[in-house]
């Protein structure tokens, strides 16, 4: 089954993509797995928020798409163990510009992921709230799509666009892909609204809902500022940090593999 390529995507902002993609690849990562985190967004959120130095540009996605660099040469350590990075620079935008003239540019990353595969269990995709060049390939590159979902109103709307887009990269592009699993987000127990778009969510979607949902948390914030993320700071009293603890139990039982990895 491994390796397996997922991205972290949805086409609205602020649903807690990046807090997804940290969390699980640390999480997974502290459990024995070999994970790579690549991060294909714009504003670099998980460079940023593994303590990744920004001046990367060399060893970046964007010197791995347009033909900088090879693809292995990108990969950096993120200090932890079995966890590494291919970190995002501001300058990933200009390669919607640079690939628009390409051949096949949809399945460049694709093709580039193809050398590196073998060395990791999971590869882990952050991907940007948009839908352009650099986007196209994560979701194409990717065996499976994890969407998080915030639980509010104005989350569905995101939640349609991006599963108009996988359908149409299933007929054209990647017939493979699926969802792996919706992701309810910011969920705030005291909401009557909140709890009414986990309803509405779990009776439309049943069982690509994960059973797990994360919600609010301060120790999200104070994570970001202190570039530790939440799983890795033993701090057993927090709901962000046992949510994530579950959401990696469910993923790992899902694959039938060991809650930690032998070495």
């Amino acid at each position: 089954m491994i390796p397996k390529v997922i991205a972290i995507s949805n086409q609205k902002g602020g649903v807690g993509k990046t807090t997804t993609s940290v969390n699980l690849s640390v999480g997974l990562a502290m459990r024995g797995y070999k994970i790579l985190l690549i991060d294909t967004d714009y504003q670099a959120s998980c460079t940023v928020a593994l303590g990744i130095d920004l001046e990367y540009d060399n060893k970046s996605i964007y010197a791995a798409l347009v033909g900088l660099a090879p693809i292995q040469d990108c990969i950096v350590p993120s200090g932890r163990k079995n966890l590494d990075v291919i970190p995002s620079t501001h300058h990933l935008v200009g390669a919607e510009i640079e690939l628009i003239t390409a051949t096949e540019r949809e399945f460049i990353l694709s093709e580039k992921l193809e050398v590196i595969k073998p060395l990791y269990d999971f590869i882990f995709i952050d991907c940007p709230p948009s839908l352009g060049i650099v986007p196209i390939n994560s979701l194409v590159a990717s065996d499976s799509i994890i969407i998080p979902l915030q639980c509010e109103f104005f989350g569905l709307e995101g939640m349609q666009m991006l599963l108009d887009t996988i359908k149409i990269l299933q007929s054209r592009l990647r017939p493979e892909l699926y969802v792996e699993g919706i992701l309810m987000t910011m969920f705030d127990d005291e909401a009557e609204f909140s709890r009414k778009i986990m309803a509405l969510m779990r009776t439309e979607f049943k069982d690509e809902v994960f059973d797990t949902f994360i919600p609010r948390d301060p120790d999200f914030i104070d994570s970001t500022a202190s570039q530790i993320p939440v799983i890795a700071t033993g701090k057993m009293d927090s709901i962000g940090l046992k949510a994530y603890d579950r959401l990696i139990l469910e993923f790992l039982e899902k694959y039938n593999l060991r809650k930690r990895k032998r070495a």
